[in-house]
């Protein structure tokens, strides 16, 4: 079971696409299976999980057979929900108060 966060992308087509097909490309909501919800993954809603990755910094990173095994960077694109229960997941796992959104890791190379 998890939560439903909202996909935001930068508005511009200057920019395009920057997670090279990425999911938060093809989607406007994500499933985070790593924080409290009554939401199951379904295919318009893939699995992402919350992680702190790096002195505090949070992120969403695609979840799929083989992900594991992958290496995931920035794409641009952020995810947010007003659900207290995201936060209070983001604040538990970064160790810090949090507001906002977190950045969605799903552009991979080759």
């Amino acid at each position: 079971m998890g939560m439903i966060v909202q996909v935001y992308r930068a508005a511009d087509p200057f920019f395009g696409d920057c997670t090279n097909g990425g999911i938060s490309s093809k989607f406007h909501t994500l499933t985070v299976v790593n924080v409290e919800g009554p939401f199951e993954p379904t295919p318009e809603r893939p699995a992402v999980r919350l992680e702190c990755h790096h002195q505090h910094c949070l992120r969403l990173v695609p979840v799929f057979e083989g992900s594991d095994k992958k290496w995931f960077q920035s794409g641009g694109n952020f995810a947010e929900t007003s659900d207290s229960r995201f936060r209070e997941a983001c604040e538990k796992l970064s160790g810090q108060q949090w507001y906002g959104a977190v950045a969605i890791h799903d552009r991979t190379e080759g």
